[in-house]
């Protein structure tokens, strides 16, 4: 089923310049007030999907909640920052056991749910990303429900991205406007946007509301450990600009030199940096020169958006070069130490081709604030939103061609497929290999089926795992991924519409069959082999940096970013591959089989 909906591209004046992200050093508990017993630095961290505690191994750089029913709801048992934020930006690996709870509270008041919510079809503010209710007398009320249930299984990583805007109070201290999360991201999923909290939520650590407060990590409710935790404190700047001067060139330049062999054809003075001074839509050579006044001494980061070559550069030394002839929707970085007062500072564009509105973009923030804007915001032209053109797999399964980016690659042969069940998959047909799985929607094709569908993509619409994608049939001797005597025959569609691939290796026949795993937890994988060669033929079910054995018939893949569950173990073992593991079956039987689970 083909859907046209609402945009998912932004335009650029829209875009958030995500900050620079601090990590907070997990090799030991010194970031942390006063941390009680149950709460540990170790290594790693590891636990079947169906276990109910984590279990670890000494080192450092996780973070873990050791928790005990002893310690359940109990006072003192909760992690603070010595940090204090008030508006943030979050980012964490968190992993839970089956059954598991535990919470982030922004300011130690507004919490963002930790839950094992596994294959929850209608998750309420009480499950993993939702954002807790608040409580009066013996009611709940407010609180929100994720969008979507973009939940791995428990004992696997799950990312979490959280962007929080703190009250705000007058001079008095009235609270004039409430607590708000800008959005929040689970497994690269959107799950909250905009959404104002009214007050302190259930269990906070305080009834009141401040400007600032440590964040707080629940430590009586379950067992989780964490890991990555990066903070970005997002206060505000104020850098200006004076003495600001244009010079507008009727042709292109690679720099300002060449630039001025001709006089300009257009100069004066400007408040601001637009672009819209250039009387051109098409080629030309624009430049700003003036300076920049820096609040303080710190390091900032400036990121540059043109519609073609640009540079930046402050008291003659260059920060930014963007050799880019065309806009890119990504912004151009650079890095740079800078003394309170004022900087000379030069900034320049070629705009190369005619086709395209003229963008000029410059952004720069501290180490603690905000991305500012130093341009006019009509700089960066609105651009026309794209619909979202979005295929569902509501009814039937579904079967999509396309390219796919994977592993920096654009791949050509790619089938992805989509069943009512709402357990999906890419696949490679040219290796046979497994590109990537996702539970819940389908495929976003805006990028293939939109005006000229010019990068020909498609994307999932979930929280994806993106595997190896390597042949299943696996060759020590071969110096790379692709196996050369792996001949793709074609598919044949089943009475559920589902593929059944197929394959030829040497003098060896291959089928191979993904269907929905029971429960919905993954995906079942059966190859079925015929003909001479079989003796000594290995097929590999996982391939990655680590895999780690957590009982006989289970392993973790990446360290806990997938489970594969095998259903012949004899043969099974670990081997290393050019610098990776992979996991092997023998092809002694005529069958094998084994599961996915995330």
């Amino acid at each position: 089923m083909i859907c046209i909906g609402a945009s998912t591209s932004q335009p650029l004046k829209a875009q958030i310049i995500k900050p620079s992200l601090k990590e907070i050093p997990l090799t030991t508990l010194d970031a942390f007030q006063s941390p009680y017993g149950n709460w540990q630095i170790v290594g790693a961290v590891q636990a079947a999907y169906a276990d109910t505690m984590l279990t670890s191994t000494p080192g450092v750089g996780v973070l873990l909640n050791a928790f005990t029913k002893s310690s359940q709801f109990k006072p003192g048992y909760d992690l603070r920052t010595k940090l204090e934020h008030g508006d943030v930006l979050m980012e964490a690996d968190i992993m839970v056991p089956k059954r598991s709870n535990s919470g982030i509270y922004f300011q130690s008041r507004y919490e963002v749910q930790i839950f094992d919510s596994w294959r929850k079809k209608s998750p309420r503010h009480s499950d993993m990303g939702g954002i807790y209710e608040r409580w009066k007398g013996d009611k709940g009320f407010e609180g929100n429900a994720p969008l979507a249930n973009a939940s791995f299984a428990p004992g696997l990583w799950q990312h979490l991205e959280v962007s929080f805007q703190a009250p705000r109070f007058d001079a008095s201290g009235k609270k004039i406007t409430p607590a708000k999360f800008v959005y929040v991201k689970l497994n690269g999923v959107t799950i909250h946007e905009n959404i104002f909290v009214s007050g302190p939520t259930r269990s906070a650590a305080f009834d009141d509301e401040k400007p600032t407060g440590p964040l707080l990590i629940q430590g009586d409710h379950g067992p989780v450990a964490i890991r990555n935790m990066k903070l970005a404190l997002q206060q505000d700047m104020d850098v200006k600009l004076s003495d600001v001067s244009y010079k507008y060139y009727e042709k292109t330049a690679t720099d300002p030199v060449e630039a001025a062999r001709v006089k300009p054809t257009v100069q004066g003075k400007t408040a601001a940096i637009d672009v819209r001074v250039a009387p051109s839509r098409e080629q030309f050579f624009m430049m700003y020169e003036g300076k920049m006044i820096m609040p303080k001494k710190d390091s900032y980061r400036f990121s540059l958006f043109t519609s073609g070559m640009g540079s930046l550069e402050i008291d003659g030394k260059t920060v930014i070069t963007s050799k880019n002839p065309s806009l890119n929707r990504d912004p151009v970085h650079g890095d740079v130490s800078l003394e309170a007062g004022p900087h000379n500072f030069r900034l320049w564009m070629n705009k190369v081709y005619r086709w395209g509105a003229p963008v000029m973009a410059i952004f720069v923030e501290g180490e603690d604030t905000r991305a500012l804007p130093l341009h006019a915001p009509a700089s960066i032209p609105d651009l026309p939103p794209a619909p979202l053109f979005a295929v569902k797999a509501e009814k039937n399964t579904e079967i999509i061609r396309s390219f796919l980016e994977h592993g920096g690659k654009k791949l050509t042969h790619v089938l992805s497929v989509g069943d009512p069940a709402g357990i999906n998959y890419s696949y490679d047909l040219l290796q046979g290999g497994i590109l990537q799985v996702w539970r819940g929607e389908f495929l976003n094709t805006t990028e293939m089926w939109h005006e000229r569908g010019e990068p020909q993509t498609a994307a999932p619409l979930g929280a994806t795992v993106v595997l190896a994608g390597t042949c299943p049939v696996y060759d020590a001797t071969s110096s790379r991924d692709s196996i050369a005597d792996y001949k793709y025959k074609g598919y044949t569609i089943t009475g559920t519409g589902a593929p059944v691939f197929k394959y030829e290796y040497r003098n060896v026949s291959i089928t191979d069959q993904i269907l929905p795993a029971e429960m919905g937890k993954g995906l079942s994988r059966t190859m079925k082999v015929s003909g001479d060669g079989i003796n000594g033929l290995q097929f590999r079910a996982a391939q990655g940096k680590t895999i780690t054995m957590i009982r006989k018939d289970l392993y973790s893949v990446e360290s806990g970013r997938y489970f594969v569950q095998l259903f012949q173990t004899a043969d099974a073992r670990i081997a290393d591959y050019m610098g990776q593991k992979v996991l092997l079956l023998n092809a002694s039987n005529a069958e094998l089989n084994y599961q996915i689970i995330w």
